[in-house]
């Protein structure tokens, strides 16, 4: 529905072509820079620094809890938003397990498991990937949309898919997000040890 506005304003001269190219090769650099951070975060050694650990987990909790109360409506929903939760706990606690740890000069260091992150962020990937897929093949990218269907409200399900697809991206919600809560548990008592 978006991109038919932009075509829209597009077509009535509120905003050109270049500018609207310039804007979409904007968003997708943001994209591959974000995915690219998330893929560095998984290989290598990281300061285990408390503060960043703390803003993570709060947006990481803000932006899932958003995810949360949209699935509250339909029981489905919100079987599926438990199972990924608890799957996403799970994978945390294990890849918290598999986490090693150093010391050096002044600060510690953690490494995470590369193929517990990886797997986090393979299930995000391709749940994004699908749900780009639907929205293209509904019509929601091109203008095909507005001409096959009266109803918004079909092209609002394709967009955001079906009861399950929540519960996958909670999945890594709560990795993250129990992930550096145990982290800032471990740095915590690291810190008791040497004093």
């Amino acid at each position: 529905m978006e991109i038919i506005l932009i075509k829209n304003k597009i077509m009535n001269g509120g905003m050109s072509l270049t500018q609207h190219m310039y804007t979409l090769v904007i968003i997708i650099a943001l994209f591959i820079f974000g995915i690219y951070r998330r893929v560095q975060r998984n290989i290598g050694w990281q300061e285990l620094n408390t503060r960043k650990l703390v803003i993570r987990t709060c947006i990481f909790l803000i932006i899932g809890l958003l995810f949360l109360s949209g699935g509250l409506t339909h029981p489905v929903n919100l079987l599926s938003d438990i199972a990924g939760i608890l799957v996403g706990v799970l994978l945390a606690y294990y890849g918290a397990v598999l986490t090693t740890f150093e010391k050096r000069e002044k600060h510690f260091y953690y490494r995470p498991n590369i193929w517990i992150g990886s797997t986090v962020t393979f299930i995000f990937l391709a749940r994004l990937a699908y749900r780009v897929y639907r929205m293209y093949k509904s019509g929601i990218l091109t203008d095909t949309a507005s001409q096959q269907q009266a109803s918004g409200y079909q092209n609002l399900s394709a967009a955001f898919g079906n009861s399950w697809s929540s519960g996958l991206l909670l999945i890594m919600f709560a990795y993250y997000i129990f992930y550096y809560l145990i982290l800032l548990k471990k740095k915590k008592q690291f810190s008791q040890s040497e004093s």
